[in-house]
């Protein structure tokens, strides 16, 4: 081991100077790091609500990515060096002066040797060169986090490559309500702050015996091993990695990693644009609204209008008069499996607050999440789209303008308000809640729903109540998450059960909580006047279909969770009609009387159904058709016709076809229903295909 260590040091000695360069940009970074994450954003709010839970791994990656990248630069510096070595010897040994001597002997110096240094010098510059651009667009890419949430990418690039957005740009750092101008402070002193802690590196490291230098070198080795295992290993976290992405990576992503869509021709657009919309128009089942090519919506697939005689609706225009409230709570990872209504063969039943609500509300029976992890179950269900099938759409999508149902009612003049258990900070969606709601809600001391229930409750009752307008108030709970211990008050013996036995456990903290929230406002007067909806952001696979991580399938285990509506003129139902978040945008715009131009794939669950007439004169109701769509980390499922086919995303793999009925998905019937599997399958591909287009071209 010695040995290798010093081989390893031997290796360095020679380049030293790109190691301090290394050092000293690394150190420069950090300092970018600490003034992203310890700051507010433009608008006043935390860039992120924990910083120190991002600080290291800060660190760590970048001085990962730093070493690599040293590593790089070393080896071309060393086939160079060698190549030139190379011809210096054979430049030599033509001379016979100088035939078999050293560059160090004097008199035979200029012969060739003028190369072999030349190699140094340059591979020195344009290192330096790489690292100036990097740390450049580093700071760049820092401010458009800060500004718009995203990173810096091409597509970004793209959408705001108007010249006008560098007068925008100018604008908001004007108004930038951290520190004024700060940016171009860091920009015009970055450089030389770095060129002089390499200057002082190098003046501490001219050591003649460059034991020092050796010694740092194998303290970077032992660091980036380190690093590597606390990163991937010991502290992991996709969002945090997602969020804290050094430009290089995202360069690299864009280039060669990321599976983009090599953009829908015109011909494919316009097919794919019409088996979307006759599709819709059939699960719809009626012509209150219109696809448009205007001028607003060319191009736009699922842009959408409603007609004249769904603005003169008279069932529109006494919910609006109505102004009712909505509560839309969001449970993490409740999943239809383990929700006593839902799945009556769990004894006893998890969720009873939940079930007793049910028997008292509408209730569907076949919803599914639109995308998986939280951050697709929650813009899915606000944008009425499923989740990007590639992308991580919370970070990647950031700059694209997508409207929500909740951005409809803010315009509308609700005050809207996004309450979170959860940091909403940390995979990006207090991006996309501040530009729909009028406020949002987070605190460190209130991460337990039980103090979170009771806030948010409190909040509701005596602010939001009482401040003369409707409102709408999202909930998002934290205490039923993976590793499912999170819940206040857990045994030993509870925290050392099979993730199978735990997850009810905390889901019955969880409904407890919410029983909570819903008996300190219930006998408030506004209360009567107000829709309250529970759902949960997606599932959790547990073992079932062969699955247990998030990324291993669109099973039921994972998609179908419970999906609740109580509130004034709503009989209890238990719809079995097919459904999923992307519904949910439309339903509630619905219920508060609201029809506008939008880009919704879901449907209003609660439309009226067609009448028919037997053979003996009898009026029977239509059954209510119904689509189900969502993309999952890799894989995307669709429910139609009584079928659900689940598939690896773009590709002929893994297809699998169940019947909705069974629940469990435990008879792949796709070998003896070959064709129709086929057949929805190729519908899936189309909408994901429409999907993914819609959301990265926004409106």
């Amino acid at each position: 081991m010695k040995n290798f260590i010093q081989k390893i040091a031997e290796f360095f000695e020679p380049s030293k100077n790109l190691v301090l360069i290394s050092l000293a940009f690394w150190i420069t970074h950090i300092l970018l790091r600490v003034m992203l994450l310890f700051r507010s954003n433009p608008y006043g709010f935390p860039f992120v609500s924990k910083p120190d839970w991002f600080i290291f791994h800060a660190v760590c990656i970048d001085f990962m990515w730093i070493c690599n990248a040293l590593v790089v630069f070393m080896v071309l510096g060393g086939i160079a060096d060698k190549i030139a070595r190379s011809k210096s010897t054979n430049s030599r040994n033509t001379d016979t002066r100088c035939a078999g001597t050293r560059c160090a002997d004097t008199d035979c110096a200029d012969t060739g040797c003028a190369g072999v240094s030349n190699v140094a010098k340059v591979t020195t510059i344009a290192y330096t060169v790489f690292h100036s651009v990097v740390l450049l667009f580093t700071l760049l890419d820092n401010e458009v986090q800060r500004f718009l949430g995203g990173h810096l990418s091409f597509g970004l690039v793209d959408t705001y490559k108007d010249t006008s957005s560098i007068a925008m740009f100018y604008d908001y750092v004007a108004n930038d309500l951290s520190i004024p101008y700060l940016q171009f402070v860091v920009l015009v002193l970055m450089l030389p702050l770095t060129y002089g802690v390499y200057r002082l590196l190098r003046k501490n490291y001219s050591t003649p015996d460059g034991l020092r230098m050796k010694k740092s070198v194998i303290a970077m080795v032992i660091f980036y091993i380190a690093s590597y295992l606390f990163v991937y290993f010991i502290w992991t976290g996709n969002a945090r990695m997602t969020k804290l992405r050094p430009v290089v990576s995202l360069v690299y992503n864009d280039l060669f990693v990321s599976k983009k869509a090599a953009g829908l021709t015109e011909k494919d657009l316009a097919a794919y644009r019409t088996t979307y919309q006759n599709l819709w128009q059939r699960v719809e089942g009626d012509s209150l609204w219109k696809f448009s090519d205007a001028k607003e919506g060319h191009g736009l697939p699922l842009y959408r209008i409603p007609t004249e005689a769904l603005l003169k609706s008279e069932k529109l225009a006494a919910q609006r008069e109505m102004k009712p409230n909505f509560i839309l709570v969001l449970m993490e990872s409740h999943r239809g499996l383990n929700t006593g209504f839902m799945n009556p063969q769990i004894q006893p039943s998890p969720t009873p607050f939940l079930d007793s609500i049910a028997a008292n509300s509408h209730v569907w029976m076949r919803m599914h999440t639109s995308g998986v992890p939280t951050t697709g179950g929650v813009l899915s269900t606000h944008l009425g789209i499923p989740h990007h099938s590639r992308l991580a759409q919370a970070t990647d999508l950031a700059h694209v303008t997508l409207p929500s149902f909740v951005s409809v009612l803010t315009e509308k003049g609700y005050s809207t308000h996004y309450m979170s258990a959860a940091d909403p900070a940390w995979d990006n969606l207090g991006v996309w809640m501040a530009k729909w709601y009028t406020a949002e809600h987070y605190s460190r001391e209130r991460e337990d729903d039980s103090t979170f229930m009771d806030h948010a409750a409190q909040y509701v009752r005596d602010t939001l109540s009482k401040a003369g307008k409707p409102f709408l108030a999202t909930l998002m709970t934290r205490s039923n998450h993976y590793p499912f211990n999170f819940a206040a008050g857990m045994t030993d013996d509870e925290k050392a059960r099979p993730l199978q036995e735990r997850i009810n456990v905390t889901m019955n903290y969880a409904d407890r909580q919410l029983a909570h929230f819903i008996r300190a406002i219930q006998n408030e007067e506004w209360y009567k006047n107000t829709y309250v909806i529970i759902m949960a952001d997606h599932g959790f696979p547990l073992g079932e279909n062969g699955v247990s991580t998030m990324n291993g399938g669109g099973f039921s285990n994972i998609s179908w969770i419970p999906f609740i509506i109580h509130g004034k003129g709503l009989e209890p139902t238990h719809d079995t009609t097919t459904a999923a978040q992307i519904d949910i945008a439309p339903t509630i715009l619905e219920l508060a009387g609201f029809a506008v131009p939008n880009i919704f794939m879901g449907h209003n669950l609660l439309r009226e159904t067609e009448t028919i007439q037997n053979a003996d004169s009898s009026i029977v109701q239509k059954e209510r058709a119904g689509l189900s769509l969502g993309a999952y980390s890799g894989y995307s499922a669709l429910g139609l016709d009584n079928y659900r086919v689940v598939s690896k995303t773009g590709t002929n793999d893994e297809v699998y076809l169940f019947a909705d009925s069974d629940l469990r998905q435990e008879h792949d019937l796709a070998k003896t229903q070959s064709e129709r599997t086929a057949k929805m399958h190729a519908t899936l591909d189309t909408l994901i295909k429409i999907s993914d287009y819609s959301l990265e071209h926004g409106l």
